[in-house]
């Protein structure tokens, strides 16, 4: 039997919950702020597993978490971080805790809600301390584990994958716009979604259904969360030209467009009308 400790109770920690076998793992909570850690003995858990909104939050948690790991002497204890946050605050985290001797994996992930819940989320991975690729809390919520091989290489990978999904997806829902403006929308409608040989279904498979449908409350990444990364993904690759992201972002952040931070991200077609 395995103990986690879960830091953050939103949809990929409550959704990993679920998917975890019973009879193997016994699961606690614990919200996103500090307050009331140190009740915890973090020495009696196997991982303490952290989904955190943003790198500040992120620093601000993983602070009380290491002061905590120190005062419960938990060097058994291997946690890990699998939010998508800045390099340099993943780095910070890592070096504190391998200061101490203490067990620290870095692993973001894609595979969003439904991947949680099934166990079969794709984790970007690297540790100074154990192969991550043999960690059974990852093994057991994952259907692949890409192993770097230096901490910060994961975060900065993931912040590459979204700012191209992220951009791909804020053109499709441009198109999706024109696309209601020709003749036979719904005829167009199908000949895309039916077709796989064409590009544009090849690329947009996985979300293009979601978006036709306007189901934004079937929450997988927040909007919020969306633009929180594109704009990590700007600084990290702030040497590059990042034009299309950045009109993108100038987009999303129009302030008459808030409401929908709390939906899924694929409401940013509706910025396009």
């Amino acid at each position: 039997m395995y103990n986690v400790l879960f830091i953050g109770k939103g949809t990929i920690t409550i959704s990993l919950s679920k998917s975890l076998d019973p009879d193997k793992w016994r699961i606690d909570h614990h919200s996103r702020t500090g307050e009331h850690l140190d009740t915890f003995n973090l020495a009696d858990y196997d991982y303490v597993v952290s989904c955190l909104p943003d790198a500040e939050t992120a620093t601000n948690m993983w602070t009380d978490i290491f002061l905590s790991a120190l005062n419960s002497k938990a060097d058994r204890t291997v946690f890990i971080d699998i939010s998508t946050l800045k390099c340099e605050a993943i780095k910070k985290i890592n070096d504190d805790f391998c200061r101490e001797n203490l067990t620290f994996i870095e692993a973001p992930f894609t595979g969003s809600k439904r991947g949680a819940l099934k166990g079969s989320l794709i984790y970007f991975a690297a540790s100074d301390t154990t192969p991550p690729e043999n960690d059974a809390f990852l093994k057991s919520t994952s259907s692949k584990i890409y192993t770097f091989n230096s901490i910060g290489a994961p975060t900065r990978f993931k912040l590459f994958y979204n700012l191209w999904g992220l951009t791909s997806l804020g053109v499709l829902g441009q198109m999706l716009q024109i696309m209601n403006t020709l003749p036979q929308a719904d005829l167009v409608s199908e000949i895309i979604t039916s077709n796989e040989d064409f590009w544009m279904s090849a690329i947009a498979r996985q979300k293009l259904d979601q978006s036709l449908s306007r189901n934004y409350e079937d929450i997988h990444c927040k909007l919020k969360y969306a633009k929180k990364d594109i704009k990590y993904a700007m600084e990290e690759f702030s040497d590059h030209r990042l034009e299309l992201s950045d009109c993108l972002l100038s987009i999303l952040e129009n302030h008459q467009l808030q409401p929908y931070d709390e939906l899924d991200f694929t409401s940013m077609r509706e910025f396009f009308r």
